[in-house]
């Protein structure tokens, strides 16, 4: 699994990259050579893509990300896909959600007073409208990645600032201020959300932890406490209540819905059904056809 922050943090060669009040922005072509892979990311961020294309895929939703494009994607993962082998560039702006919220805040007459239901806020990205102002903010921020020395950390802030609330002034936009002004009320994340919401993607308990924002253990006593079992458990087997779903009610190969549901790999995926079900997969399959048809 990809931890998308962190490479790039960590590697800066891959990206054009600016750091402000310990935020980072970047501008890069993506590196991404399989077809379709999962990523995953630590941090909300704000995405301007500047050409090619890319599709977000999450529990049979789908996003289409093109030139153009804008997109705020919260803490979680997703299946990156990669049409056709096109490349993409794109401008990421991590951003802690308390700067998002500090701005909301500072500016909150210049917002309407809206809000949508709770179960609306689990999708893992919001779609954008960018007006003219805001595409002007995004293009005027192209030069600051190339400058060298690099331009004073108050500019950057201050130019970031005036793309966000360009942004976050659009009526386009109203779904990103009430799901901002929800999170400054909840004033914690969900673990049993963040759990329903990323539970078939590869990740390990202390990437599960970091985005219920708690540490390992906290994140494990309260697990127990709403699920009575545990993490593993109960990963194993809403993984294979998916895989189940997947086969009995779609033609995708037993590859595909191994890297669906979050398994290792097809291997592992095979051996653990078989020995959960007593059935491989395939035989599994079949035996839902016959079951059908028989009806």
């Amino acid at each position: 699994m990809l931890n998308v922050y962190q490479a790039l943090k960590s590697f800066p060669p891959f990206s054009r990259q600016l750091v402000c009040r310990g935020m980072l922005f970047t501008n890069y072509d993506c590196p991404q050579q399989e077809s379709k892979m999962q990523v995953y990311v630590e941090q909300s961020f704000i995405l301007f893509v500047l050409s090619g294309r890319r599709i977000y895929h999450w529990q049979g939703r789908s996003w289409e990300l093109k030139q153009g494009t804008c997109a705020f994607v919260k803490p979680g993962a997703v299946i990156a896909e990669r049409p056709n082998a096109e490349e993409w560039c794109v401008m990421v702006f991590f951003v802690p959600d308390d700067f998002l919220l500090q701005v909301v805040k500072e500016n909150q007459n210049l917002f309407p007073d809206r809000s949508f239901s709770t179960g609306e806020y689990n999708e893992p990205l919001i779609m954008l409208g960018v007006s003219e102002i805001s595409h002007a903010c995004f293009s005027s921020m192209l030069p600051y990645f190339t400058l060298s020395p690099s331009p004073p950390e108050n500019l950057v802030e201050l130019k970031f600032k005036e793309l966000v609330l360009s942004l976050l002034i659009n009526p386009a936009n109203t779904y990103l201020v009430s799901y901002l002004n929800a999170l400054n009320n909840k004033n914690q994340v969900s673990l049993k959300q963040v759990m329903h919401n990323n539970f078939s993607f590869h990740l390990n308990l202390e990437d599960y932890a970091k985005l219920s924002c708690k540490s390992v253990s906290s994140f494990k006593r309260e697990f127990k406490k709403y699920f009575d079992e545990s993490p593993a458990r109960w990963l194993m087997k809403k993984r294979l209540e998916k895989a189940k779903h997947l086969l009995e009610g779609t033609l995708l190969p037993v590859t595909e819905i191994s890297f669906e549901c979050g398994f290792e790999n097809p291997n592992h995926f095979s051996r653990v059904f078989k020995e959960k079900t007593g059935v491989s997969p395939l035989q599994f399959r079949q035996k839902s056809k016959v079951a059908v048809s028989a009806h």
